[in-house]
């Protein structure tokens, strides 16, 4: 009797065993829903975190990110890694991780690439289908060694580059990049689409012409981001992409604007008619409407923002704009207060005075040529009369070359003297503003008013509208 119990207790333990494992079988894995599960595959999300992972979680909080530290008001669950990697090591296409720490003064070139990345998604879009209209980033914090690691990475990218008219476009491109995202905004959007800092922009847009050469196809920015960020919403990669430039490019690297970062952006899918709410390069209005109406800045914060042209060029064959800000494509690779001062050293005149693409040169154009727009020289002139009646006037009249050549060139804008905005004029502070960011005159290397105000205007253009963002981790 005793035997006979025994063998038909066993039996019903193994019969209730293959019940337990058939049942368990068809269960999706942990955190993913029935739908998503096909013989217990992880879902193209889950899937894409885990090879991303480089190295073991080690904090207990629930919502941890890819440096293995917890954000804000995590609840703690235990976590395991199943792989561990070195710093230094390999990725998954055999290519060597560069050390993730902040870059030297002279970062070694990288080592050659592995084989090319598969293309990348469109440039308006981030690289994951999402269901809704915004979606949510993956990481689970923006980590300090990450913010770190781009800083490297692109500096080696930016090292690459051989010729300074490339180098000046890569730095002055990403900025403009990060710019385009956030100066769509608008509160007063009836459908509250107020867009921002989403990582979309409209490429098809003439507003950004050019900007494919920077996040498109097989362009370096693109590929990095999808080869090691990917697990960052691009709109928070944008923003850190473009304050590591200005860090790098900077006098002694002393605007760095990492401690004042903050991340949590979430990208939007599309952004039709995020184009249209870009400032034109018509005069001081765009300005006004962009800068102080919408997002709801001051005339400081305007003129410390509109510095950023300070970097890159204009380039005929994509805004129909051509030549650099600055004296040349060297110094275009500074960022300092040369722009605002160059303002008042210069003798500008009007270029294609009555046609579309209407702005303003100076000097004799042999070597490089130079540039301004109508919403850059309208920080300082009152020339919205003279474009409108096509009136030719110059800055610097009565200056004349070694060679006695008037340096207005044009004979007609030397016989009139561009007039500066009167004590009463509103936009007598955007004047007010230029002078300060040069620094209290034109001969003063003191850059730090321009750092200080630019850092404050960057900081409120790039959180306008966004909600729950986070410190680094």
């Amino acid at each position: 009797m005793h035997v006979v119990g025994a063998i038909l207790a066993l039996s019903l333990a193994l019969a209730a065993a293959a019940g337990e494992a058939s049942t368990l079988k068809g269960q999706p894995p942990s955190g993913a829903s029935r739908d998503d599960a096909d013989d217990g595959a992880m879902t193209k999300k889950h899937h894409l975190i885990h090879q991303l992972r480089k190295r073991p979680r080690k904090s207990k909080s629930s919502k941890k990110g890819k440096s293995g530290k917890s954000s804000k008001g995590g609840k703690s669950s235990k976590s395991k890694s199943k792989k561990k990697q070195k710093k230094g090591g390999r990725n998954k296409k055999g290519n060597k991780r560069p050390s993730e720490g902040r870059p030297a003064n002279k970062p070694q070139r990288p080592a050659a690439d592995g084989p090319n990345p598969p293309a990348p998604a469109p440039a308006n879009k981030p690289a994951d289908d999402a269901p809704a209209d915004e979606r949510e980033p993956l990481a689970g914090c923006f980590s300090s060694k990450t913010y770190d690691a781009i800083d490297h990475d692109i500096e080696q990218l930016a090292n690459d580059i051989d010729n300074d008219e490339d180098r000046s476009h890569f730095f002055g491109g990403i900025v403009r990049l990060a710019a385009h995202d956030f100066m769509d905004y608008d509160p007063d959007n009836r459908s509250d689409n107020h867009m921002g800092a989403d990582g979309c922009i409209d490429i098809d847009h003439p507003s950004n012409d050019g900007l494919d050469t920077i996040w498109g196809p097989r362009t370096p920015l693109k590929e990095l981001y999808d080869d090691k960020y990917p697990h960052l919403s691009v709109a928070d990669f944008w923003q850190a992409a473009a304050q590591v430039v200005i860090r790098q490019t900077s006098i002694d690297n002393k605007l760095d604007m990492k401690k004042g970062f903050l991340w949590g952006r979430k990208d939007r899918e599309a952004c039709r008619g995020s184009g249209r709410r870009l400032p034109e390069a018509t005069g001081c209005d765009e300005v006004e409407d962009v800068f102080l109406k919408r997002m709801g800045l001051d005339w400081k914060d305007a003129v410390a923002l509109m510095g950023g042209h300070t970097l890159g060029r204009g380039d005929k064959k994509f805004s129909g704009h051509d030549g650099t800000w600055v004296k040349d494509d060297k110094e275009a690779q500074v960022f300092d207060n040369e722009y605002y001062k160059v303002m008042f050293t210069d003798s500008w005149r009007p270029r294609n005075m009555g046609r579309d693409k209407q702005d303003w040169t100076t000097g004799r154009g042999r070597g490089n040529e130079r540039m301004m727009l109508n919403t850059d020289m309208c920080l300082v002139f009152d020339i919205e009369e003279h474009v409108k009646r096509k009136q030719p006037c110059c800055t610097r009249t009565n200056v004349r070359y070694p060679d006695g050549q008037d340096e207005c060139i044009d004979q007609e804008a030397a016989r009139m003297r561009c007039p500066m905005y009167n004590q009463h004029d509103s936009r007598r502070e955007a004047t007010v503003a230029v002078r300060e960011m040069m620094g209290g005159s034109v001969s003063s290397k003191n850059n730090a008013p321009f750092y200080a105000h630019f850092h404050k205007a960057w900081h409120k253009a790039t959180t306008v509208g966004q909600d729950n963002l986070h410190e680094l981790c």
